[in-house]
């Protein structure tokens, strides 16, 4: 099982996360073994003072995240604080928006001003391996590395060019660390650890290796919290290793934010109703089964599980009956709002509900109903054994619609002018005009 390597602008360090080709490949220049200069070639120095101010740091910030509107003019404003560094932000931010052409230029620009500037080598570097171009990346290192020595962002570049190249992630996420050692500050960082982790998990994963999968799972969170990929992850991850309700959690989370994973998430509350019926507890399998239901999955694809929910449901049913014979109705309707947790196209169970709210003279509840179930047997063409066109109109008029009561037993002799209950409901037609 191939493992897919991080999109191009993950290996930017800016990570946006999106569809496309992936950076290197098998196909791609230097997919091979890495032969950028080693870490251990020289010593590791700081050798730039970049501008730390808060200006400069929201603009890095904003690379890596991929919040890129109005950004180019923010560089602009900040040129006189970020000196060199402003031409290689526009770089990564021209890389980021597809203007391919026009990167080089900034580069290039960057390398007339400031020769010795290892980040000038870190960025094209970075840049041309996100683009698959991973020998011309080596060679960046190899010129960074002669012109300026080991450095922090060329450690740092290193880790984008072994993230791009087949089996590289190990390397790269200690690099990146090593990196981070000399300069526990380095921009661009935070999503590179997270995209490290992410890949490693996944060969984990792949490799039957669940608690180690879990592990990387987390600590891409920890680096990119907010990684869509690592999140909808860290699920797979707690479900390998049978923390399914932690999964589920998740799944649920993603769902709020706005991430439609709801076809995952009604799979993954099934995988939780199996589990839970493994564990004797059945009441937390049925409201599994239950969420699994309401999210998508039919009877087919629930399984046993759809037969439980049934029997759940009847079993509901005949309690709320005998508890309204009981004349407990706050039972009953507890019972029967229950059965349709379990099942809500009980039809006959909408029917006592309704009457129980009607014998508490709640009449608009009651006519919701009656309502649902006339209009769902005239569309699927069912019969049924009761008036409930009578009792809806009943209700209706309780509730002071009368007109609607009267156009509910008009459009029943209408229908059925000769129907079964034709003479009860001209009665009370009769008696409502």
């Amino acid at each position: 099982m191939r493992i897919p390597r991080p999109s191009t602008p993950a290996v930017l360090a800016l990570l946006l996360t999106l569809a496309g080709t992936g950076c290197g490949g098998d196909a791609v220049e230097g997919a091979g073994e890495s032969r950028a200069p080693s870490a251990e070639a020289g010593p590791v120095e700081r050798r730039v003072l970049r501008d730390d101010s808060e200006a400069s740091r929201a603009l890095r910030s904003a690379l890596e995240r991929g919040a890129l509107e109005g950004l180019a003019a923010r560089i602009d404003a900040s040129e006189g604080l970020l000196g060199v560094e402003a031409e290689l932000l526009r770089a990564r931010l021209l890389a980021l928006e597809g203007k391919q052409l026009e990167v080089t230029p900034r580069v290039e620009a960057a390398r007339a001003a400031a020769p010795g500037d290892p980040r000038v080598y870190a960025t094209a570097a970075e840049l041309h391996a996100a683009a698959g171009r991973l020998e011309t990346a080596r060679e960046e290192l190899r010129r960074g590395v002669e012109a300026c020595g080991m450095s922090p962002e060329l450690l740092r570049a290193q880790g984008v060019v072994e993230l791009c190249r087949q089996g590289g992630a190990a390397r790269g996420l200690e690099l990146v660390r090593r990196a981070l050692e000399y300069d526990a500050e380095l921009p661009f960082t935070d999503r590179l650890l997270g995209q490290a982790h992410l890949l490693l998990g996944k060969r984990a994963l792949a490799d039957r290796r669940p608690k180690a999968a879990l592990e990387h799972a987390r600590r891409s969170l920890e680096a990119d919290r907010h990684e869509l990929d690592a999140r909808v992850f860290l699920a797979d991850a707690l479900a390998a290793n049978g923390e399914l309700p932690d999964a589920v959690k998740v799944l649920e989370e993603l769902e709020l934010d706005g991430h439609d994973r709801g076809a995952e998430l009604a799979l993954m509350y099934k995988r939780a109703a199996v589990g839970e019926l493994v564990l004797g507890q059945k009441a937390r399998a049925l409201e599994y089964f239950r969420l699994a239901r309401g999210a998508g999955l039919d009877d087919e694809a629930l399984g046993s599980g759809a037969d439980l929910l049934a029997d759940a449901a009847e079993e509901a049913k005949r309690a709320g009956v005998a508890a309204f014979e009981a004349g407990e109705h706050d039972a009953a309707e507890r019972h029967f709002e229950r059965a349709l947790a379990y099942d809500d196209s009980l039809l006959v169970v909408h029917s006592q509900l309704a009457v129980v709210h009607f014998q508490r003279q709640e009449f608009l509840p009651a006519a919701t109903r009656w309502r649902h179930v006339l209009d769902t047997s005239l569309a699927e063409g069912l019969e049924l054994p009761d008036p409930v066109h009578i009792y809806l109109a009943k209700a209706l008029y309780g509730a002071d619609e009368k007109d609607d009561a009267r156009a509910v037993l008009e459009a029943y002799l209408e229908r059925e002018p000769e129907g079964r209950w034709s003479g009860p409901s001209e009665a009370l037609l009769a008696e409502l005009r």
